[in-house]
C-alpha cells in the first residue's frame, strides 16, 4: 500500500517540474570493451508501463492521483509553451513507471506521442558521454585530474584544463555553437571534431580553467568524445553502444545521421505566421557532425527512463562515482553543474538531470538522489 507521504512527495515533485523544464542545453543554432553494466540490468518494457489514459480500472484507481497530476502538468505545459504536444514518463517512489501525453505529434492532430516515439534528445547526449568517461575512470584508464594536453598537445591552456573541468563546463573553452550563430553555411557542412575544437580555440577562452563560473560549451563534450576514442581505441559511437545502449536493451536509441529524418524520428515543428513548419521542410538543418558527442543521440521517453533509472540505481557507475558526478563544481553562473548534468534542489531534495534543445525538439531527465523518483520527457 502506498503511503500518503509517498503520494504527496510524488505530486510535489511533478508540480516542481515546471521549473526544471528548461534544464539548459545548447546544441541548437539558436544563439570496444564489454559493457560495464551488471548482469540483470534490463530495459524498461514499454508494454509494462502504466499509461495513464489506458489503464485497467483497478490500476487507474491505484495511480489516479499521480496520473491526474501528470496529465494536468502536461496539458498546462503544452498550452504555456505553445507546442504541439509532449510525452513524459515518471518512475514513482514505489518503482512503478507511469507515462502520459498531451497534444499531438503532427499539426493534423491525428497522432499522439507515445512512450516509444523516437525524438532527438540533443544535449541529454552529454550525460551518456559523461557516464562512459566515468566508467573509464573507474577502470583506471584515465583520471578526472588528467590534463588535456595528454591527448591534445597543442591545446591552449591544455596543461591547465582537466577532464573534470570539461565535464563540469569549467574549462573556459568557448562554445563553437555560439560562434556559428545563425550562419547556415557553418551549420550544414560536415565537421571533424578537431575542427570544432579549433573554431572554439580561435575565438579564445571565455573563462579561466578551473574557475567557479560554468560557461556551458558543447566544445567540452566534443573534446571528451575524442578523449574516449583515444583512450579506448574505438569510436565514440561504439563505446556508447557497447557500454550503454546494448546492455540496457535500449532498442529505440541510436545516433543522428544524415538520414535521421527518413522515418527514424518524429518531425519537430516551428510555428510562424503561416502555421507550422516541419524540420523535414527546413531550408537548412544542422549537419549531424555539429552535435556528435555533445548532442547526437536519438531516443524515446521509455529508453531515456531505462538509462536514467540505471544511472540512479548505480547500475552504470558505482554509488561513489555517482556521488562525484552529482557534486556541483561550476557553482556560479546560470546553473550549478556537476559532471555530466545540472544539480538543483527540488522540493527540498537534491536532484540531478540534463536537458537538450535543438530546433523543433526538447528533452530532459531529472531524478531525486534520495528517492526512486525519476522523470523523463
Amino acid at each position: 500500500m502506498k503511503s500518503s507521504t509517498s503520494i504527496s512527495q510524488t505530486n510535489r515533485f511533478l508540480s516542481a517540474l515546471v521549473f526544471l523544464a528548461m534544464l539548459p542545453a545548447a546544441c541548437s543554432p539558436k544563439a570496444g570493451p564489454a559493457a560495464a553494466v551488471p548482469e540483470g540490468a534490463q530495459a524498461v518494457d514499454v508494454a509494462g508501463l502504466k499509461e495513464c489514459e489506458s489503464q485497467s480500472e483497478g490500476s487507474k484507481t491505484k495511480y489516479a492521483t499521480e496520473c491526474g497530476t501528470l496529465t494536468a502538468l502536461l496539458d498546462e505545459q503544452v498550452e504555456k509553451q505553445h507546442i504541439l504536444g509532449m510525452v513524459m514518463s515518471v518512475r514513482l517512489a514505489d518503482g512503478v513507471v507511469i507515462w502520459g501525453t498531451s497534444g499531438y505529434i503532427h499539426p493534423s492532430g491525428t497522432e499522439r506521442w507515445s512512450a516509444d516515439t523516437r525524438s532527438l534528445i540533443a544535449s541529454v547526449t552529454k550525460t551518456f558521454t559523461a557516464v562512459v568517461v566515468m566508467q573509464l575512470v573507474e577502470e583506471g584508464k584515465l583520471s578526472l585530474d588528467d590534463t588535456v594536453d595528454k591527448w591534445f598537445p597543442g591545446q591552449p591552456n591544455g596543461d591547465k584544463i582537466t577532464v573534470r573541468m570539461l565535464l563540469s563546463h569549467t574549462s573556459g573553452l568557448a562554445n563553437y555553437s555560439k560562434i556559428f550563430g545563425m550562419d547556415p553555411e557553418k551549420w550544414t557542412r560536415e565537421w571533424m571534431p578537431e575542427e570544432l575544437i579549433a573554431v572554439a580555440n580561435e575565438a579564445g577562452p571565455v573563462g579561466v580553467p578551473g574557475g567557479k563560473t560554468a560557461h556551458y560549451s558543447n566544445t567540452n563534450y566534443i573534446m571528451l568524445g575524442r578523449i574516449i576514442e583515444k583512450v579506448t581505441g574505438n569510436n565514440w559511437e561504439h563505446e556508447i553502444e557497447s557500454r550503454l545502449i546494448e546492455p540496457l536493451e535500449m532498442k529505440d536509441t541510436t545516433f543522428t545521421k544524415e538520414d535521421t529524418w527518413k522515418g527514424i524520428v518524429v518531425p519537430g515543428y516551428k510555428k510562424d505566421t503561416n502555421g507550422y513548419l516541419s524540420t523535414f521542410e527546413f531550408p537548412w538543418y544542422p549537419h549531424s557532425s555539429t552535435a556528435w558527442a555533445a548532442g547526437g543521440i536519438v531516443s524515446t521517453v521509455s529508453d531515456l527512463m531505462t538509462f536514467a533509472s540505471a544511472l540512479f540505481d548505480n547500475r552504470l557507475v558505482s554509488s561513489e562515482t555517482l556521488s562525484v558526478m552529482t557534486q556541483p563544481v561550476g557553482t556560479e553562473g546560470e546553473r550549478a553543474w556537476g559532471l555530466g548534468g545540472a544539480v538543483a534542489e527540488v522540493t527540498g531534495h537534491k536532484a540531478f538531470g540534463m536537458g537538450g534543445d535543438t530546433k523543433g525538439y526538447h528533452a530532459f531527465f531529472v531524478g531525486l538522489l534520495d528517492s526512486k523518483l525519476v522523470v523523463t520527457a
